[in-house]
């Protein structure tokens, strides 16, 4: 449950600033989420990807599979108080991947900036010093 308090874009502070621009790709079970302004489910207020399990109920307007090789480029990145503490995401642009542009798709983040298990950086979005380097976590590979 979310507390009514206003997000705060923290693109530009450190760690998450370092993930700005880069992209991932998908290499498992990844799906889009589209979220609806109940009980109006044609008005969608966001778009989250998610690993299963999936959320189902009246909030969720359709669940998108994404393909394994689909490009995810982090343009963005927020934080948001709960009840629960902070949660911090990252605005994501996911190019042919069929998701309306103009809804504000988005994947979790942990404090540290590293994206959630879902996905690894493809080596031409690195920065260079971070080209050699192949990293695999969970269910997305460079």
């Amino acid at each position: 449950m979310q507390v009514p308090a206003p997000k705060t874009e923290i693109t530009s502070r450190k760690p998450f600033a370092d993930y700005i621009g880069r992209e991932y790709r998908v290499v498992g079970s990844v799906s889009a989420l589209a979220w609806n302004d109940f009980p109006d489910k044609d008005k969608l207020l966001s778009i989250s990807l998610m690993s299963p399990p999936l959320v189902r109920n009246r909030y969720v307007s359709y669940s998108k599979p994404l393909k394994p090789g689909q490009t995810v480029r982090i343009v963005s990145a927020w934080r948001s108080l709960t009840l629960d503490g902070f949660i911090y995401k990252y605005g994501v642009r996911l190019p042919g991947a069929g998701l309306p542009e103009e809804i504000a798709t988005t994947m979790k983040v942990n404090a540290h900036g590293v994206p959630d298990l879902l996905f690894t950086s493809q080596s031409r979005s690195r920065p260079v010093e971070a080209q050699h380097r192949s990293t695999h976590i969970g269910n997305v590979s460079a």
